[in-house]
């Protein structure tokens, strides 16, 4: 027995000897690549595929998981380096290679990495969202919560519908769960879930809380230094501040874009999106000489960018901005190189719609522009028709991080339950008033739950509604109740009319006293326009100076009076802004209810033209066409 013990004893020595002599090998085999991986992560783009390409596996001993990570590494720079067909190629074998090594977090890694390149590539969600959804089946079965956080943010993204929005938030919330936000190694982790959290608020319309977001994202980026992610966080930032109007945020970031793209790296394509960016907020703000100027010349950088979603939108924008100036044929000439991406999203229809539209102009196909401009606008009604419909989202949004933190309370309060009851089974009484008291408690906290919400669908309401420098109706909300009128003046076969009048020579104000000033004067028109109505009229911002006004039972000849009363109340007395004083006057189109024509859009096209004459008359006048075209 005892020399069979000593034999038992020698042999598993001798077993534990060569597993240890394996893994050592294994371990040498790979510290090549460590050591190239680490090099990689501190070297430029363009350094570090020169590193690569200087790197050899060794052929004897290199294993199927070598030749898959160092492909990984190739799909990995070439994608920093944004030669993005070699990245996606690179990716497929690492993916073929690593797909036979069962559970291989690298798997995983390549998914994602492939699924990034292919994001640069086409910007298009169909696209790369297959190769996450296929990371994250994966990292759900792995012990790793590194990667499953990472997973399950990147999935997020790719719900960017009003529909399915709610998807993406609880893949948020999991992946929350999964990170320890004391740890300083989690900076770029927990900025990927601002980013995605932003992501989300845009596409439901929250813009404010996406910009906060996107900062949040920036900050923490900012305590790494990743310049990089830095730089494309000021540009969600940029785009939100457009959204919200907010052109002193919007600039302040493009100027800390510029900053970035003079500081990096030469070969980086910052220069081409802080032009884009600058030339987008011009184009918003009415600049439109300053628009092209900008757009101009990020289309004379798009070589450093393989982006081409956005090197094509750069060209949209740049043919509004020549349209806006009167320059219809470089307008179309800009719009047709625009359609000639034939990879462009299918789900950015409305920007195809307005090519469409300034080509159509240039033909002179003027009923084929029209339509195509009011096929944009029922595509926006209906989103912002989807936003509204989904309104307690917001709600939703704040609940659902009290919801998790309050389950948890709950949880470990039934385990403190457990405890005590394995612990003292004959102290029942305690047990019951303690659950007594928790009922009490979840009753209390749900009530609360139950009017924060309904306070915050109010609140929410209101603000989708409100257009947020004059406090008065926004145009989704004057165009859904406006139409709303018009249904129930037909009905009641009572009259109705529609008043559209904008502030004249606004640019002018804007270049001479500032955009402050600007902002003051359209706060102002607005109430005084307000004084004129009846409770039951609606008034609505529609445009940067444009109001629209929906008058229920007034016929034709009151609108008339009406409009006229309201632009000699304008005219009538100057406006005053600190030391300022500004002398302003309003130019009104009218039309008036007349079946069969019965939209809203037919009624405000037919004042618009009012608008126009009065514009073209002089200014300062009230102009009616009396019968439709």
């Amino acid at each position: 027995m005892y020399i069979a013990k000593q034999w038992l004893k020698i042999i598993t020595l001798f077993m534990v000897a060569i597993f240890a002599s394996a893994m050592s090998h294994q371990v040498h085999a790979a510290d090549p690549l460590l050591k190239l991986e680490q090099q990689l992560s501190d070297s430029s783009p363009s350094d570090a595929l020169a590193l690569l390409n200087k790197f050899q596996l060794e052929p004897i001993s290199s294993t199927a998981y070598d030749k898959a990570k160092l492909d990984f590494l190739y799909g990995k720079q070439y994608a920093r380096n944004r030669q993005l067909e070699q990245s996606i190629a690179s990716y497929d074998r690492a993916i073929v290679q690593a797909e036979p090594l069962m559970g291989s977090e690298l798997l995983i890694e390549s998914y994602l990495g492939r699924s990034f390149t292919r994001y640069l590539q086409t910007n298009d969600p169909e696209v790369y969202c297959r190769d996450r959804e296929q990371a994250l089946l994966l990292a759900r079965k792995q012990s790793n919560r590194e990667l499953l956080a990472k997973s399950l943010t990147q999935n997020a993204f790719c719900f960017n519908k009003v529909t399915n929005v709610h998807q993406g938030i609880a893949l948020l919330d999991e992946a929350m769960l999964l990170i320890d936000t004391e740890d300083k190694a989690n900076y770029n982790r927990k900025a990927m879930i601002f980013n995605a959290t932003g992501s989300l608020y845009r596409t439901v319309g929250l813009h404010k809380r996406g910009y906060v977001n996107f900062e949040k994202a920036y900050q923490n980026w900012r305590e790494i230094d990743d310049t990089q992610d830095m730089f494309n966080m000021l540009h969600n930032m940029i785009s939100e501040a457009v959204k919200l109007g907010d052109w002193d945020k919007a600039r302040k970031n493009i100027e800390q874009q510029f900053l970035l793209a003079i500081k990096g790296e030469k070969l980086n394509d910052f220069g081409f999106f802080a032009n884009l960016n600058a030339g987008r907020v011009e184009l918003a703000t009415h600049n439109y000489a300053g628009a092209i100027e900008y757009l101009e010349q990020a289309i004379a950088l798009k070589e450093t960018t393989r982006e081409q979603y956005f090197i094509s939108s750069s060209y949209l924008f740049l043919a509004q901005a020549y349209l806006r100036t009167g320059d219809v044929e470089k307008a179309a000439a800009m719009a047709r190189i625009f359609k000639q991406d034939t990879t462009f999203p299918q789900n950015m229809s409305s920007m195809r719609l307005k090519a469409d539209a300034i080509i159509a102009l240039e033909q002179q196909q003027y009923l084929s522009a029209i339509n195509a401009l009011f096929e944009v606008i029922d595509k926006e009604r209906e989103t912002n028709k989807l936003i509204i419909d989904n309104e307690v989202i917001d709600s939703a949004l704040e609940h659902n991080s009290a919801l998790a933190e309050f389950e948890n309370q709950l949880l470990a309060n039934k385990l403190a339950i457990n405890e005590l009851s394995l612990a003292a089974v004959a102290d029942k009484e305690r047990i019951y008033d303690l659950r007594v008291s928790l009922f009490f408690l979840v009753a209390t906290v749900l009530l609360i739950t139950i009017l924060f919400l309904w306070q915050s669908r109010k609140a929410f309401k209101h603000s989708a509604q409100t257009d947020f420098l004059t406090g008065i109706a926004n145009r989704a909300h004057v165009f859904n109740r406006g139409q709303r009128m018009i249904d129930r003046a037909i009905k009641k076969q009572h009259p109705l009319a529609v008043i559209i009048f904008d502030i004249d020579n606004f640019k002018s104000i804007n270049d001479q006293h500032g955009h402050q000033v600007g902002d003051l004067a359209i706060q102002a028109v607005a109430k005084r326009g307000e004084r004129w109505l009846r409770e039951c009229d609606l008034i609505g911002r529609i445009g940067g100076e444009e109001f629209l006004i929906v008058l229920p039972d007034v016929t034709e000849a009151d609108a008339i009076l009406i409009s006229e009363r309201l632009r000699e109340g304008i005219a009538s007395q100057a406006f005053k802004f600190d030391d300022v004083a500004i002398e302003l006057t309003v130019s009104i189109g009218v039309a008036a209810l007349r079946p069969p024509k019965t939209r809203l859009t037919e009624l405000v096209n037919q004042a618009d033209k009012g608008l126009y004459k009065a514009k073209f008359s002089g200014k300062n006048k009230v102009y009616l066409i009396e019968h439709f075209a």
